[in-house]
């Protein structure tokens, strides 16, 4: 699908963005392995986490769909999953495929853990080499780093401290879940703080788990895991879009609802705060383990800003988003320590450059970071987008907030993650 762009002379209206992925992912991993029956309402859905039941149900969770989209899951127990004869087409998901390594590890029997072109050309061994610490034994079937991944699960025993070199919640989660059903105690020390969705759920199904600052020790072999009602709130990382447009449309007022604010995930609302926008944060609550609010997003004057190491973690997924922002900031803005953007869906680093600087934006790569020269004003493109969910819907606030019209070619990607963005980008926009 192709699409023609021009901005609006406002932006009004209330957009409740998609069930948080990364909740989604971990609540139908989770309960799989739980002792009961578990109602998970306000899932994602999307291909990636399409994605993750297929290879649940492969590997022999129940998982239904009700009348009123919610999800039962029916849960195996902690040793109750079997190896699938076929191979696990994570897809596009690389959120799937690193977690299932940690879960499939203890398992008896080999599985083969495949994807798209995408997903089999990102680095995998990262993740696999620490599983094989514990005593694990993955490999890359190509010996490339890459899927296709094989496992040859057994019965992991540790007693060890696995220290992470970069702070990742897939890495991390994927140790978690190795650990749950090991013999021994794991620690794990990270360098800074990522997401923690699998520790606050894992938490609240009573695993025995013990967190101080950035180390986490978990006990395995322990009793099972208590099934949970999850209400998983929307994505903070699909709230962005439009996070960003409120504030550098000239005229915007903007709602987003039933916001996942969670301390470890909301560096994009820190940042821009400090950088001087009007964001208001309305009705804060918990929703199971998480924080929830509701943001009112207004049109905003910025300053240039010095992005934290700290909080790269907390906004990695926002950080193109982010630099698009700093396009309008007065000032230069350097964010730094940001490699990790170089092997997700795409090399992020490199096509946040392509696609900013495509509507005119000054913006530089230095070392594993950017340095972005506010403009205050973009022009019009036309583009191609590949396929990064992300990186599309980059150009479509780029060219909804640009001076000129601009045309986006084969936009279809949002459907990985934000099936209705382009209907809530219309949504949005009033003549």
């Amino acid at each position: 699908m192709n699409k023609k762009i021009t901005r609006p002379k406002k932006l009004r209206g209330t957009i409740i963005p998609p069930g948080d992925k990364s909740i989604s992912h971990r609540a139908l991993i989770l309960n799989s392995i739980a002792d009961q029956t578990a109602t998970v309402k306000g899932i994602l859905e999307s291909e990636d986490i399409q994605s993750t039941i297929n290879c649940l149900k492969q590997l022999g969770a129940e998982i239904d769909i009700h009348n009123d989209g919610s999800y039962r899951v029916k849960g195996r127990g902690m040793n109750g999953l079997k190896a699938a004869d076929d191979d696990l087409d994570c897809g596009n998901s690389g959120t799937t495929i690193r977690l299932l390594m940690g879960l499939i590890a203890n398992i008896n029997g080999t599985v083969r853990l495949i994807g798209d072109d995408s997903l089999q050309s990102r680095p995998m061994e990262r993740v696999y080499s620490l599983l094989n610490k514990m005593g694990a034994n993955i490999f890359s079937e190509q010996s490339n780093g890459c899927a296709p991944i094989i496992i040859e699960g057994k019965q992991l025993t540790t007693d060890q401290t696995i220290e992470m070199t970069i702070a990742s919640a897939q890495i991390k989660s994927a140790l978690l879940l190795a650990g749950l059903s090991s013999k021994g105690t794991l620690n794990i020390i990270e360098p800074f703080k990522s997401r923690d969705h699998t520790e606050r759920m894992l938490l609240a199904m009573g695993a025995k788990l013990n967190i101080h600052e950035n180390k986490i020790t978990i006990n395995g072999d322990s009793s099972e895991l208590q099934s949970v009602d999850i209400d998983v709130p929307s994505d903070i990382s699909s709230a962005a879009p439009w996070i960003v447009a409120g504030i550098l449309h000239p005229d915007a007022e903007i709602e987003i609802k039933n916001v996942c604010i969670n301390h470890t995930r909301s560096g994009i609302i820190d940042i821009f705060l400090g950088m001087g926008a009007r964001i208001e944060i309305m009705n804060k609550r918990m929703m199971g383990n998480e924080e929830v609010a509701d943001l009112g997003i207004y049109s905003s004057s910025l300053s240039s800003t010095k992005v934290s190491n700290e909080l790269i973690p907390r906004a990695i997924d926002e950080i193109p988003l982010i630099a698009l922002g700093a396009c309008f900031a007065k000032g230069k803005t350097n964010i730094s320590n940001i490699s990790e953007l170089k092997v997700k869906e795409s090399n992020r680093l490199a096509n946040t450059i392509e696609i900013i600087s495509q509507f005119g934006g000054e913006i530089y790569s230095h070392e594993d970071g950017l340095l972005i020269n506010g403009l205050n004003s973009l022009h019009g493109a036309k583009l191609y987008c590949d396929s990064d969910h992300r990186m599309t819907m980059l150009a479509g606030i780029a060219a909804l907030i640009s001076e000129k019209e601009s045309e986006l070619m084969n936009i279809d990607s949002v459907n990985i993650s934000y099936p209705n963005f382009w209907n809530d980008f219309e949504k949005l926009c009033v003549s």
